[in-house]
């Protein structure tokens, strides 16, 4: 624990934003309700290659880049715990918050990498040692401004990076020192690639810092607003991310030179993403409520596109890809498995009793191989095949 930590209390502004969000949602669940539920009830079930289930409370999920490595899980009741990928056997598992205290919709934003674990709290960032679940340090910060679930923080390069308010903060793995902070306007999903951390600006641009020294290495201003689930993500020396112009609309998905920030290629995009992008095996997947579509990594044509099941419960659905196969959830615990090369249907899975109340959730994916976890407020579920031990 570090103990030279400041030890006075920030204010902590309490921002109640899961009421409007239900609010938001609400219409859409009842209508859901009132259509689906004959045809639910006569249904054939179907169902995927369930590996394991566990009913404790799901949230965001993560896994480490290593093999080996724990699944972790940050919960809609404040915890934070690791579990054996192979068996969801509970390895270590920690408080971080009381139940209801973060007031976000989706367990509180988390990070695994370097050997830790880190989750950041309204008011301050944790750090637990990946192995052992062991509290390693925790640094109380001052300025929180937005809701929780809106930002990330990353873990790389010997570095914990947490963007609260509008500032961007890099912290020692080791013992939580503060090694730069800055520039203002640093907001949103962080990523760390190699040495440089990835982060989008405010209210507008994508700016790649230097990890040890907090060095801008290149800034991207013709990238106008970026949406908080639309990216960066980072892959083979591409930057990936969608971006959105607040006054006119028009969405587009960009693709930019890591190394440099120049853009590739950019192409519109009919709707807004509702989960970052993800890429494997060459492909880039973008879901948008109910579409799936699957564009050529490098030049951004459009390789197929597929219709999806829309969930009917509160909250929000996503998307995942992985090892020749793309994963979407719906908020209403069905998840589909597509072939990533054809968008044929591999595979679905269905709970037995559609999820159409309840309190918003935000479905969380990972997949590792031909493995899949999936975290919500029904808890963590693993689907697929995993790899010989």
């Amino acid at each position: 624990m570090n103990t030279d930590a400041p030890q006075n209390e920030p204010v902590r502004h309490r921002i109640n934003r899961r009421r409007l969000l239900l609010s938001a949602a609400g219409g859409v669940g009842a209508l859901a309700v009132s259509a689906g539920a004959g045809w639910w009830a006569r249904r054939d079930p179907a169902r995927g290659p369930r590996l394991w289930s566990s009913s404790a409370p799901g949230g965001r999920i993560a896994l480490p880049a290593e093999s080996g490595g724990s699944l972790c899980v940050s919960g809609y009741d404040g915890r934070v715990s690791a579990l054996d990928p192979r068996t969801g056997a509970v390895r270590w598992s920690k408080a971080v918050v009381a139940p209801g205290v973060a007031d976000t919709p989706s367990g509180l934003p988390l990070a695994v990498g370097d050997g830790v674990v880190c989750v950041t709290a309204p008011d301050r960032v944790h750090v637990f040692d990946a192995a052992s679940g062991e509290a390693r340090w925790e640094v109380p910060v001052p300025d929180w401004r937005d809701v929780p679930w809106s930002q990330s923080p990353a873990v790389g390069g010997g570095g914990v990076f947490a963007p609260y308010g509008t500032t961007l903060r890099s912290f020692d793995v080791a013992d939580g020192s503060l090694r730069w902070s800055g520039p203002p306007n640093s907001s949103g999903r962080l990523v760390v690639a190699g040495d440089t951390l990835y982060t989008p600006g405010r209210p507008a641009g994508l700016r790649a810092f230097d990890t040890r020294g907090g060095e801008l290495r290149w800034e991207q201003n013709s990238v106008r607003t970026v949406q908080v689930a639309g990216g960066p993500s980072v892959h083979q020396g591409a930057v990936y991310l969608a971006d959105c112009d607040p006054d006119m609309g028009n969405p587009a998905v960009l693709a930019l030179d890591a190394g440099t920030g120049r853009v590739r290629w950019r192409r519109a995009q009919p709707k807004v993403l509702g989960c970052p992008p993800s890429v494997a095996d060459g492909t880039l997947c973008l879901f948008s409520g109910d579409r799936l579509t699957a564009l050529d990594a490098d030049t951004g044509e459009t390789r197929w596109a597929v219709t999806t099941a829309i969930g009917s419960g509160r909250g929000e659905s996503s998307m995942t890809a992985a090892d020749g196969i793309a994963y979407v959830g719906t908020n209403d615990d069905r998840l589909y498995a597509f072939d990533l090369a054809t968008g044929r249907l591999r595979w679905q899975d269905e709970p037995e009793h559609l999820d159409t109340g309840g309190e918003f959730t935000v479905v969380s994916l990972a997949a590792a191989g031909a493995a899949v976890y999936r975290g919500s407020r029904t808890g963590v579920h693993a689907l697929g095949a995993l790899p010989s031990a």
